[in-house]
């Protein structure tokens, strides 16, 4: 048994089905433990090394670098609190910044520190780190001013989420920060989200968008790839990347996500996200296989954030949503950092056969 590759149920026999766990739970989705257990993986919430006193630790990106597993994410120091117009700002003005540090176990950080450590008023969102063709390590991030003071701003720029990147040093700083005049980056109005640098055959690419996928070279046209095939899964709700592409063999694997409104029996409706995959050719120029049902979605049987006014009323909720921004593959093995909620993370594993295993021909 041990040398079975497991699928969505670790069908043994076509006539003998055991599911993962046995905890299902009555209403909704399973908890991102047995979602990731049903799929023959291990998810490990991270609870050491994190920032004092934050909030909300979340947006994860793990990446392996000479030998180092680093990981990059958002911490939201502070809730956010609700005025009468219920218009809504980070408690104390404080909105969330991108720390990095080094995972000495699955759940655990060593050496974390803030990747910019001056001062800012915009909110700073969802780090991917990456490798360039020197071998140097980089991270992009969004800036918005989403929940914070600088939210009623009438410059467009500015209101804007925006991608910004920089190299990190080997004190762990962000330096040499800019805006990459790609897309609507430098347009105003234009809201940019998203993206993810990765190398290939040792040029540095984008992968800008997945409906349609749309892949862009520095001095080359933009490669722009069908996908329609994933609307089988997603339907017509708004598409997005996730990861960067991870060579395997003669394939690139690629995790994406999508969202939309739901409503439990019981539950006021919420804003929950379902995580697939799906490959491209070694070419990058077409999908070959995908994933027709969910790798991971959202569940409100995880730690859901209730957000409330002034006097304690409830108002909202968290989105639900299990979220990568960062994986690699060594020895077999899937390591793919998961948010969960947009309030905890944690390091998922599970052999990435058992992905592919799940992957239908295009």
């Amino acid at each position: 048994m041990s040398s079975l590759q497991f699928h969505r149920y670790r069908t043994y026999h076509s006539s003998v089905v055991t599911k993962a766990y046995s905890g299902t739970p009555t209403n909704g989705f399973p908890s991102v433990y047995d979602q990731a257990y049903d799929i023959g993986g291990e998810f490990t919430r991270i609870t050491e090394g994190l920032p004092h006193k934050s909030h909300a630790n979340f947006s994860p990106c793990v990446i392996k670098h000479k030998g180092a597993t680093l990981i990059a994410w958002r911490s939201q120091p502070e809730p956010f609190v609700f005025r009468p117009d219920m218009k809504y700002f980070y408690y104390n003005n404080t909105p969330t910044d991108i720390w990095i540090g080094q995972m000495l176990s699955d759940d655990t950080i060593v050496a974390p520190r803030k990747l910019i450590s001056k001062k800012h008023r915009l909110s700073y969102e969802d780090p991917r780190l990456f490798i360039d063709p020197s071998d140097s390590l980089l991270c992009q991030f969004v800036t918005s001013t989403y929940a914070t003071k600088w939210d009623s701003t009438k410059h467009k720029m500015l209101k804007s989420p925006k991608v910004c990147t920089g190299v990190i040093d080997e004190y762990g700083d962000l330096k040499d920060r800019f805006y990459p005049d790609l897309g609507g980056n430098m347009q105003d109005g234009k809201p940019e989200k998203n993206w993810c640098f990765f190398t290939a055959k040792e040029e540095l690419k984008l992968l800008y968008s997945t409906q349609p996928i749309c892949i862009k070279t520095p001095g080359k046209k933009d490669k722009v790839i069908d996908s329609t095939c994933l609307k089988q899964l997603t339907g017509n709700h708004p598409t997005f990347n996730s990861t960067a592409p991870i060579e395997l063999d003669d394939e690139w694997l690629v995790f994406y996500h999508w969202k939309h409104m739901v409503k439990e029996m019981d539950t006021r409706p919420y804003l929950m996200y379902g995580l697939s995959a799906y490959t491209l050719d070694k070419d990058l120029t077409r999908i070959t296989r995908m994933m027709k049902e969910p790798v991971f979605i959202g569940s409100t049987n995880d730690d859901l954030v209730t957000w409330t006014d002034s006097v304690g009323s409830d108002i909202s909720n968290q989105p639900a949503c299990i979220l990568p921004f960062g994986c690699f593959v060594e020895d077999g093995e899937l390591v793919m950092s998961l948010g969960v909620n947009d309030y905890f993370m944690g390091i998922f594993r599970t052999p990435v056969n058992n992905i592919m295993s799940l992957m239908s021909k295009v």
